[in-house]
């Protein structure tokens, strides 16, 4: 994305993460690096203090932030929302596990955001009161459990305009939908199944919004990055991992 030549380190996008647990470390480093390909100039890990060290060592950019314990709680809330204060986004969800008390950290959480937020994972099961500026990214499972309705286009969309949040309902066509348009992506393939694919485009979909993308064209945008991503490397491998997917994104964005 195009930069002002005399913008200073911040302006062109910062981004927060608030993820991980003790049984899922992964998740949230994979979000970061989706959000760090993406362009922006800083990205804000908010992890358990276990995992600090390992995020650490897959970028020298984070600049971490740590829970008070193992996993995230209503003592960490005031702590992450006096630092949303400084961030253009914040995407909440990857790998925070289903502790109670995480949950009720969740809906605490949701329901004091004031800046851009992006709800991934099963962060999007605890909580109806939701961010004015939000972006849901539900696979196709957790769009059922969520609202009770199959996911097609019309249903996606149906569902946007309720919420009046922008839905990335990812699967093998991901719908992508607001109030007001709809789009869906066939770009990817089967190699995708694999774990943390859906941490990268959260990270990702966070990082276009905080350089000025709208919700919908970043998530219309990141899922055809991912998704063409996918393909070139099946071309080239047998298998892929999300971060393959992730380390992509740049050379990607530079063709597209």
């Amino acid at each position: 994305m195009e930069r002002k030549i005399n913008s200073h380190k911040g302006d062109n996008g910062k981004v927060m993460v608030v993820g991980g647990s003790k049984m899922f470390h992964g998740a949230p480093i994979l979000c970061s690096l989706g959000a760090e390909y993406s362009g922006v100039d800083l990205v804000f890990p908010f992890i358990p203090p276990i995992q600090a060290e390992a995020a650490k060592t897959y970028s020298l950019n984070f600049i971490i932030q740590t829970f008070e314990g193992n996993v995230l709680t209503n003592k960490d809330v005031k702590s992450i929302l006096n630092f949303s204060r400084n961030v253009d986004v914040v995407v909440v969800g990857p790998g925070l596990g289903t502790d109670p008390k995480t949950k009720t950290a969740v809906k605490n959480l949701l329901s004091h955001l004031n800046v851009p937020t992006v709800v991934d994972a099963s962060a999007l099961l605890y909580t109806n009161s939701l961010p004015k500026s939000v972006t849901l990214t539900p696979h196709r499972g957790e769009f059922r459990e969520l609202t009770g309705d199959d996911p097609t286009p019309d249903n996606v969309q149906k569902w946007a305009k309720n919420l009046n949040a922008t839905i990335v309902c990812k699967g093998p066509e991901d719908i992508i939908a607001d109030r007001d348009e709809l789009a869906i992506n066939d770009t990817g393939n089967a190699m995708m199944t694999v774990g943390g694919t859906g941490d990268v485009l959260s990270g990702l979909i966070g990082g276009l919004i905080a350089q000025g993308m709208t919700p919908f064209d970043a998530g219309q945008y990141a899922t055809k990055i991912l998704g063409k991503a996918a393909e070139n490397l099946a071309d080239i491998q047998s298998s892929i991992r999300a971060i393959d997917l992730a380390r992509s994104i740049p050379g990607m964005m530079f063709n597209n």
